[in-house]
């Protein structure tokens, strides 16, 4: 897979992402947030072992070992942002569980002992203040909702950078990425039996946005993530996400008629101009680097 190919795929997962939370408000209406989670998982999960039945076969101990760590990981950081999202508001949440990228840059240089190279602190800088100015409409108060939704970037953070170091070794197989949903789609069923009162989804409607988290957000997701990071650092992976909010705030314009403000704006422009300019600055690195370019 080439940069190129990893990173409009990662745009694409993003922007399953960013309408997410269209659909997670139509499926909370009918169903309980632990097995909102659990559904949206198993889901995932059956319809990939479908689709890639010979995928689980010969499945050995590390296999399992890598998958239950990154589906705990999932399980924790989905949970994480639903139970901070009942006491915090949207625009309190909707920038600490952005901050990602923050946290991917801190973790990876206490992990390598070494301080972010300069376009990542400068870039990670103006893609805060524009997740800021985008999404940020109240004061900022970290009640402890918003400290769940810090926890949520936290671990996401975390799950990024064990799922780099395990796909650049090739351990993050598509046996992987099938398993780890299973993990998650089996806590959140679990745990929603046993501390929630057990509901389903019983509209078209809350079936749909469920389906679509399943099928788009988690299966699509979680198996085009690993692939794409064998060829891009998590720094990249991370800003990519950071695009997260502007394509929700673009399926809020197209479905629900909502406007940016020019604050909202020029907030979702920083934020576009920051990635463009992040990647057009390591394609360059890679191609010095590369056998045919200068060294």
């Amino acid at each position: 897979m080439t940069r190129t190919k990893a990173f409009l795929l990662m745009l694409i997962v993003t922007a399953g992402w960013g309408a997410s939370y269209m659909w997670m408000k139509i499926a909370l209406t009918g169903v309980h947030p632990l097995m909102v989670v659990g559904l949206c998982f198993m889901i995932a999960f059956i319809a990939m072992a479908i689709v890639f039945p010979k995928a689980l076969m010969k499945t050995t101990k590390r296999d399992c070992g890598i998958s239950f760590v990154l589906g705990l990981l999932l399980f924790l950081l989905f949970t994480s942002v639903v139970v901070g999202l009942k006491t915090t508001s949207a625009s309190t949440a909707g920038f600490l569980t952005s901050t990602t990228a923050i946290f991917v840059a801190i973790f990876d240089a206490i992990l390598h002992r070494r301080w972010p190279g300069r376009l990542t602190v400068v870039t990670t800088v103006t893609v805060i203040v524009g997740l800021y100015l985008l999404t940020a409409s109240g004061p900022m108060v970290l009640n402890r909702g918003a400290l769940f939704c810090l926890g949520t970037a936290a671990l996401y953070a975390v799950y990024i950078l064990l799922s780099d170091h395990w796909a650049k070794k090739r351990q993050v197989t598509l046996k992987v990425s099938i398993l780890q949903l299973g993990v998650a789609g089996g806590l959140g069923m679990g745990t929603g039996f046993l501390f929630e009162p057990v509901t389903f989804p019983t509209t078209v409607k809350q079936w749909g946005a469920i389906l679509a988290l399943g099928l788009i957000c988690s299966a699509f997701g979680f198996m085009v993530q690993p692939l794409a990071q064998r060829v891009l650092d998590p720094e990249t992976i991370s800003l990519i996400f950071s695009l997260e909010p502007l394509f929700a705030a673009l399926f809020a314009f197209l479905v629900l008629g909502e406007v940016l403000t020019g604050r909202e704006a020029v907030g979702a422009a920083i934020i576009f101009m920051s990635v463009v300019v992040a990647q057009v600055a390591k394609a360059r690195a890679v191609s010095k680097m590369s056998p045919g370019g200068q060294k």
